[in-house]
Parts: structure tokens; C-alpha cells; sequence
């Protein structure tokens, strides 16, 4: 049976197919595309079109037949398969039960997953190259930082019915992206030039790296996103830990500079305002200032503990949870009936929805996967290597009180495979023990 894996995968296509960049040129665009995109792609379809049209291309051309043995040897690989495998399962063993209406959603969830079994995929064959993933790194924050700059300059300056100071939305994206999803994509791509400014070369190359880096920080604190804050609050603290004071220290200061820069500019984007407003409208008594740390105490829970109660009374039991679809209704219910949340389309936790949807079985297939990238993430960093052990921190915070599922891809966020699932497949290709020096 496992001879008859590598043949099967290899048929579909030709030996010198496989033997001619087409297949690693393809997974390059593919996955570039993919990840980046989450900054300038405006919609769901361009998004998640974008991996497929690139991706199937990719795996029809690349030679599969080393990737697979190294797969069956590597323990989170086979976590990560009985995770998806579950969580599949799991969802199925519900449809005779659901009614008409959730056909759809069951097959989004099948589309997701298999979406995502696409994208770890050409990411395994990818991370082989670190050429491969610095231009990566290099594409998703330059895009990033020009989303950024002009999503900054067109809300706070240019377009109506905005105003300066106000959370920063990603304009690229659906007209204006949650300001929770932008800052935590432009704080993962902020993290990741932070971390792979040394290895950029060049003088222009590491100045252009630096500026960028600092734009995307200030972008993802002008978002208001706490949960971003905490994200890049721990993938800068495992940075500095891993290559200590005297390597960390610029980054580190870049943080907590933006940071200070952003709780201290009330009062200039006051200014602001008022410069923008009609004369008519400027009043000689300026309203009290709002600071943006009032702003953010004053929002408190955001109505989490009540998401994550009713997600709770909604399990069938501990061990084998809900299932993935149909069962939203069951515990909107009982947070409408609660609250006066009408509009929450996910549990805001991707480890908590985890949970919920495949009881403990899933959150421990889960965690272990984790677990075992978290130690090749360390190997890594033991050879020089401190990108994808900050990610991994970074995008484990930011999941922890947002996310919709980490079983699929096309979720509502849409960055769980940023977050989440980049750093994890690069970390276990990388990191593995019987793999090739890290600079190959």
C-alpha cells in the first residue's frame, strides 16, 4: 500500500514534468500569491481562486515521492492528517441529521479542507528553499506595507465619512477589512520582516526592510486590535529570547516605540479631525480627547465569555464535540437570547472552536501537532532560524480569542492559514531531524 502512494500521486503527471521547474515556479506563485494576498486581494474568490488555479498546476508538476516518505516520518505530519481526518469525519457523521439549508455550508467545509490540504502541501515543498520562503517574507510585506500606507493615508486624510484615529481597516480588502483581521495580518507581516531583516542583504535592501517593518507595527496598533497587540506582544518576546538582548534589541524598540507612538496620538489625530472638518462644523470648545487605552478598556470582553458560554452549552459532549456545520444555529440561539449579539458567525477562537466542534479527541490531535512544531520550530532557532518559532507564537496569540476554524480555509477571518498553518508546515519541513541543512 504505501508503494502504491508515490506512483498513484506521481501518475497524473509526466517524468520530465516533474523534473522541470514548472512545478516549483507554480508553488511559488501559488502560495506567494496566497499570502500575500491577504493584504490586496478584495474578495473570497480572488483569494482562495488564486491557490487553486496556481496550486493545481504545482501539484501535478512536482515530484511528491521524497516529500511523502519524509511525510511518514514525521510525527506532527501524521498528527495534522488524523487532526483533518477527524475533524472531516466528525462533521460528516452529522449531515443525516441536519436540515436542507446547511448544504451549503457542508460544502464549504469540504472545499476549506481540502483548500487547506492543498496550501500545507505546496508550503512543505516550498520551506525545502530558504530562497523560496525569503521571497515570500519579502512579497507578503512589501504588499502589506502599501496596503497599509495607503489605507492610512485615503481614511485619515482623503476619503469622507472617515476620520483620523478612527480603527484602520485594509481598504484593498472587501472595501474595508475588520480592523481585528487587519492587525493581525499587518502584525504577522510586520514580525516577519522584523525577524528576517538581518538575512535581507544589502544596506537599501535592510533600510527599505526597517521602514516597512515599522509601518506595519503602527498600521497594526492603528487597527485597535487588542487581540494583534497580544500577538505581537509574544512573537517579539519569543524573538528576543531567541537571539538575545544584543540581536533583539532593535526590534523590540521598534515595538514598544510604535506602541508608545499610537497610545500617545490622540491628541494629534484631534488635530487632524478638526483640520479636516468644514469650518462650520469646528466648534471653539474641542469635545474632551479620548485616548486610544480608554478606548480599548472601554470595550472590555467584547462579548467573548457570552460566545464562548453558549459555544460550551452547545457540545453534545466533552469527548467527541459538535461537528463543524449545522450547528451555528444551535448556540447563536442562546447567545441572541442572552445578549443583544445578532450578527456573530463564529466562536472567536480557534482553539476554543476546535474544541467545540471536535471535543477533546480533536483539540488533543490538535495540540499535538502543535507541540510538535513548536519543537522543530525550536530546532530551528537552535541553527539560526528565530522566524518561524516568532511566527508560531505570534499566530497561536492571535488565535487564541479570534479565529473561526482551524480544520478549513474558507472561514470567515480567512487567516487562519496565515497564522496558523504557515509557520506550523514550515517549521515541521524545516525542522525535521533527517532534513537538509537549513540553508539548502
Amino acid at each position: 500500500m504505501k508503494g502504491m502512494v508515490p506512483a498513484i500521486t506521481n501518475g497524473f503527471a509526466r517524468p520530465e514534468l516533474r523534473r522541470s521547474p514548472v512545478g516549483m515556479w507554480a508553488g511559488r506563485i501559488a502560495v506567494a500569491g496566497f499570502v500575500a494576498g491577504h493584504s490586496f486581494l478584495p474578495n473570497n474568490w480572488l483569494h482562495l481562486g488564486w491557490l487553486v488555479i496556481a496550486g493545481l498546476p504545482a501539484v501535478v508538476c512536482i515530484d511528491w515521492t521524497p516529500h511523502l516518505r519524509r511525510w511518514r516520518a514525521n510525527a506532527g505530519v501524521v498528527a495534522i492528517v488524523s487532526f483533518l481526518l477527524w475533524m472531516t469525519v466528525r462533521s460528516c457523521s452529522q449531515i443525516p441529521f441536519m436540515h436542507e439549508h446547511a448544504l451549503e455550508e457542508i460544502m464549504q467545509g469540504l472545499l476549506g479542507t481540502g483548500l487547506l490540504v492543498l496550501f500545507c502541501a505546496i508550503v512543505w515543498s516550498q520551506a525545502q528553499s530558504r530562497e523560496n520562503l525569503h521571497a515570500m517574507g519579502w512579497v507578503t510585506g512589501m504588499t502589506s506595507a502599501l496596503a497599509a500606507l495607503v489605507s492610512i493615508v485615503l481614511s485619515y486624510f482623503v476619503l469622507p465619512h472617515h476620520q483620523a484615529g478612527e480603527r484602520l481597516m485594509n481598504l484593498f480588502v472587501h472595501g474595508g477589512l475588520n480592523p481585528v483581521c487587519t492587525g493581525l495580518i499587518f502584525g504577522f507581516a510586520a514580525l516577519w520582516l522584523a525577524a528576517w531583516v538581518e538575512d535581507c542583504g544589502g544596506p537599501v535592501a535592510n533600510r527599505i526592510a526597517w521602514a516597512a517593518s515599522t509601518l506595519l507595527h503602527f498600521a497594526a496598533f492603528l487597527s485597535g486590535s487588542r487581540g494583534a497587540m497580544l500577538a505581537m506582544a509574544c512573537g517579539h518576546a519569543v524573538l528576543l529570547s531567541a537571539r538575545g538582548w544584543r540581536r533583539g534589541r532593535l526590534a523590540l524598540c521598534m515595538f514598544l516605540l510604535t506602541g508608545a507612538v499610537y497610545f500617545t496620538s490622540a491628541p494629534l489625530f484631534a488635530r487632524i479631525a478638526q483640520w479636516r472638518a468644514e469650518p462650520a462644523a469646528v466648534t471653539a470648545s474641542a469635545p474632551g480627547i479620548t485616548h486610544h487605552f480608554q478606548k480599548a478598556v472601554a470595550r472590555g470582553d467584547n462579548s467573548r465569555l457570552n460566545i464562548y458560554r453558549a459555544g460550551w452549552h452547545a457540545m453534545d459532549g466533552p469527548w467527541l464535540g459538535t461537528g463543524q456545520w449545522g450547528v451555528r444555529g444551535v448556540w447563536q440561539c442562546e447567545l441572541q437570547a442572552k445578549t443583544n449579539i445578532s450578527m456573530m458567525s463564529h466562536l472567536h477562537s480557534a482553539f476554543f472552536a476546535t474544541f467545540v466542534h471536535g471535543g477533546i479527541i480533536g483539540a488533543a490531535l490538535l495540540l499535538l501537532a502543535l507541540g510538535c512544531g513548536i519543537r522543530h520550530a525550536c530546532r530551528l532557532a537552535a541553527r539560526g532560524e528565530v522566524i518561524w518559532i516568532s511566527l508560531l507564537a505570534f499566530g497561536c496569540a492571535g488565535l487564541l480569542f479570534d479565529g473561526e476554524s482551524l480544520a478549513s480555509l474558507t472561514t470567515a477571518p480567512r487567516f487562519e492559514g496565515l497564522l496558523f498553518w504557515l509557520p506550523l508546515m514550515v517549521a515541521l519541513a524545516r525542522g525535521q531531524a533527517t532534513s537538509p541543512p537549513a540553508d539548502s
